[in-house]
């Protein structure tokens, strides 16, 4: 096993988390995920994403309506060969993100921009090339995990 502290590329994942609970054991510090630098033109690419809504609210008696930002300012690279993972608590607008970038959410509303390989990608397009399934479309609530695969 590779010393604690150090970073060793190419590991199977019982590894490093072998290395991340003896780190965890030992007080030490876990080794920090070296940054990527991101490719122009190559890959996925999202650039100054951002999506509002408009947000009615009672206040001293009277509707107001306020820009409530659902997502603000996201950027980011998914290079080919990769696996990249959205991760975040509820609610903090992973699906949002997901929606915006498959193309879900109106054009209108979203601003920034989404390209593949340096080209700007439009909705039709990423119909096309890729498949996204909502987290709630094929799921009945009243099945168990084992009765939702059989069923």
């Amino acid at each position: 096993m590779a010393k604690p502290g150090k970073y060793a590329p190419n590991k199977c994942l019982e590894t490093l988390l072998d290395m991340d609970k003896s780190a965890a054991a030992a007080h030490l510090p876990v080794p920090p995920v070296p940054a990527r630098k991101t490719v122009p033109g190559q890959g996925f690419e999202f650039s100054n994403l951002s999506y509002s809504v408009i947000k009615k609210q009672k206040k001293d008696g009277e509707w107001v309506k306020k820009d409530v930002y659902l997502l603000n300012d996201i950027s980011g690279q998914a290079v080919r060969g990769e696996v990249m993972a959205i991760m975040g608590p509820s609610g903090a607008g992973k699906s949002t993100f997901l929606d915006a970038l498959a193309g879900r959410i109106a054009r209108g509303s979203l601003e920034g921009s989404v390209r593949l390989n340096g080209k700007p990608v439009t909705t039709s397009y990423m119909k096309m090339i890729s498949s996204y399934v909502m987290q709630d479309d094929q799921l009945f609530p009243m099945l168990t995990g084992g009765k939702e695969k059989t069923s």
